[in-house]
């Protein structure tokens, strides 16, 4: 599959993320090991077994409210690369790929392929209820002060900006920040959801159980938060290729979205030589 879109050598992507999620089952359970041996024999070589222990919470009502209560520790098997920039994580429930290296799709595509192809063959799940692909950018640029987030309206396009955002200034009343959601029918149940704005750190932890490859400081940062995602109204067969094709068309309007919302001046950062986010 070729990919006809310029890989930008200074690239601002932080995370990109395929979920599958299929019918809800009787409950999330650890998969035995045996099967997690033969997930992480079907993902290829290289991979290993790194399940991950998450704290699971309900809430329980008394007199006083709504309490949250921590259930017992729930382990999710996870499979990763040796360097932990690329990860697969397995329940009864979903299936999720994600990755902070990021070559080009076509390559992404590959992975996400084997994974899929894997779970059909070790879980057999029993349809699809969901599918969402998420590309997260962490936008740097030289000389952008946390205190002037007005100053972006030099780099992404003037949709991205808080409303009236040179009036405003121009009166006296300076914007400090903004959040934004914006959200697109791209197809028959398909949907796209814009999350962005200006702020400071990160969106994705550095130092998280999926690492960054040279991960840039904390200073302040323009963020643009893609999630396509397909919800069926039926119970689609988990099929491989349904999946697939899938994926790609939840890439497209992610892809058309932020080539119209980068201008000119913010390509020729991400064109420079450097390391990618």
């Amino acid at each position: 599959m070729a990919d006809t879109h310029e890989v930008y050598p200074n690239a601002p992507l932080a995370l990109v993320a395929v979920e599958v999620r299929f019918p809800n089952s009787a409950g999330t359970r650890p998969l035995p090991m045996n099967l997690q041996r033969s997930f992480r024999d079907l993902l290829g070589e290289g991979w290993v077994i790194e399940s991950q222990k998450i704290q699971q919470l309900t809430l329980a009502v008394s007199a006083a409210g709504a309490v949250p209560q921590a259930m017992p520790m729930l382990t999710i098997p996870r499979f990763t690369v040796r360097d932990r920039m690329l990860a697969v994580a397995i329940t009864e429930e979903s299936l999720t790929i994600e990755a902070t290296r990021y070559r080009h799709y076509p390559e992404f595509r590959e992975t996400v392929a084997r994974a899929v192809a894997a779970a059909a063959e070790v879980l057999l799940p029993d349809g699809i209820a969901r599918v969402g692909m998420r590309y997260i950018d962490e936008v740097r640029v030289p000389d952008i002060a946390e205190e002037v987030p007005s100053a972006w309206q030099d780099w992404v396009d003037a949709s991205l900006l808080a409303p009236q955002l040179g009036a405003m200034s121009d009166a006296g009343f300076v914007s400090t920040g903004w959040e934004g959601a914006a959200q697109y029918r791209t197809g028959p149940d398909q949907k796209l959801v814009l999350r962005y704005g200006p702020r400071a750190g990160y969106v994705v932890n550095p130092v998280g159980p999926l690492k960054r490859p040279a991960p840039p400081g904390p200073g302040t940062l323009f963020a643009l938060d893609f999630d396509c995602f397909w919800e069926p109204p039926d119970i689609p067969e988990f099929d491989p290729g349904i999946i697939m094709d899938t994926c790609d068309k939840l890439r497209r309007p992610i892809r058309a979205l932020f080539d119209m919302l980068v201008t000119d001046k913010l390509l020729a950062e991400f064109t420079k030589e450097g390391p990618g986010g």
